[in-house]
């Protein structure tokens, strides 16, 4: 794994987390439980793919797409208030399906020769707790809409720079 994809990764995960925390807590509870059954639904999927496949599907070019997308739509969060708002602004973000499906693929190969419900009940648990812990310590900084709007850009320069690379 190169450098700049580590860095998109991490760009898109930030973003969803500082996206998450700026919910009320009971929208952001079911959101990390949620990605923690994603993280063991995606490690039982992950366990079955090739090394090749799962790169060709962690480096697509449309995820950097998706992500880009998902980046102007939480433009669109920090800059609207109108009654529309009201929609956009549960949106949560689903991209964060990228590094959890990474984190996923990692945890699928870790541990060899025992049942893969280890290692997906272990990244399920791992992003709940990490997911929740992060969304506490921005919450606990007071990061809004201001720090969405920076994490967005950071996110649109590392998507550029990675879609450029490959």
């Amino acid at each position: 794994m190169s450098l700049v994809q580590l860095f998109f990764f991490i760009a898109i995960a930030l973003a969803a987390i500082v996206r998450v925390s700026i919910l009320p807590r009971r929208g952001w509870i079911p959101v990390t439980v949620w990605w923690g059954l994603v993280a063991v639904a995606f490690t039982y999927y992950m366990s079955g793919l090739t090394p090749e496949e799962t790169t060709r599907l962690l480096c697509s070019d449309t995820l950097v797409i998706c992500e880009f997308a998902e980046l102007m739509l939480f433009i669109a969060i920090v800059f609207s208030s109108a009654k529309g708002s009201r929609i956009i602004s549960r949106y949560p973000g689903i991209m964060i399906a990228a590094p959890i499906a990474w984190l996923s693929a990692i945890a699928s190969r870790s541990f060899p020769g025992i049942d893969f419900m280890i290692p997906a009940i272990v990244a399920g648990g791992a992003v709940c707790v990490v997911s929740a812990l992060l969304i506490f310590l921005c919450r606990f900084l007071r990061w809004g809409k201001e720090t969405l709007y920076k994490v967005s850009l950071f996110g649109f320069l590392i998507c550029i720079i990675y879609y450029g690379i490959q």
